[in-house]
């Protein structure tokens, strides 16, 4: 299968660009990106999404074919349709692969950030006179087993599922130490990337929301009052996280 080369095709895109006396500025402003994402393009750092390639061809005055390729082609040469087939397929799977790089880098970043919040949080409370033995039956287990969950969804879950999935309804998805199974909802790659994104949402805002929830009850309140609450919150939170990946998936099924 041909390969697509990320620094062929970045010196051929910065070569057109020069032929045409084209700042990456003007380049960008042309395609509604920013200069950077050109500049990451040239350097082969990534590729463009396939959206962009019609324009950035139309632009550069060459075929979609020829930017994939990194070099112009002869006129008279004779293309083989199963070439072009693999360029566009290798094109889109490299976007894909980009897509789900950055997705991933962001959602590691704000794992990250939700945890320094959980624990600046864990610390208040300890500082504000709640004890470890007051707190380790709630928010320390609630908010430790949601940033569990959270960095096995951030850090290792897998964004695309086998193919086999959206050929059969399948309610289960087993991935490592994790499983979800719901009955009456099938996942496939129509529904699992919101279905993912849904779960990190939820462990991540109940991690720090759940301990915040805690600080404000037991330091305006008491300890006692916060006793009943954190059994209706997490019954809520259970709750919206199940119904939610429910609504989510069947939209997307």
């Amino acid at each position: 299968m041909y390969q697509i080369s990320n620094e062929k095709f970045g010196l051929f895109v910065t070569e057109l660009r020069k032929e045409k006396n084209l700042t990456q500025k003007d380049l960008a402003e042309k395609l509604y990106v920013s200069d950077k994402t050109v500049s990451k393009w040239e350097r082969g750092l990534s590729m463009p999404n396939v959206v962009l390639l019609i324009p950035i061809a139309d632009i550069l005055d060459v075929t979609v074919t020829e930017l994939l390729r990194g070099e112009k082609i002869d006129t008279q040469k004779n293309i083989d349709r199963k070439e072009i087939e693999e360029l566009v397929v290798g094109s889109l799977d490299m976007a894909v692969r980009d897509s789900i790089h950055q997705h991933r880098k962001n959602w590691i970043l704000a794992y990250l950030l939700c945890l320094f919040i959980s624990i600046t949080e864990i610390i208040i409370l300890v500082v504000s006179g709640s004890s470890l033995a007051e707190m380790k039956g709630d928010i320390l287990l609630v908010t430790g087993v949601m940033l569990l969950f959270g960095a096995w969804f951030c850090f290792f879950a897998k964004d695309i599922l086998p193919t086999y999935y959206d050929a059969n309804k399948i309610n289960y998805v087993s991935q490592g130490i994790f499983r979800i199974h719901l009955v009456g909802l099938s996942f496939n790659n129509g529904n699992w990337i919101y279905i993912c994104t849904t779960l990190k949402i939820w462990t991540l805002a109940t991690a720090v929301l759940y301990p915040l929830a805690g600080i404000i009850i037991i330091n305006c309140f008491n300890i006692a009052l916060w006793n009943i609450l954190n059994k209706i919150f997490l019954i809520m939170i259970l709750g919206g996280m199940v119904v939610s990946i429910y609504i989510i998936g069947k939209k997307y099924e």
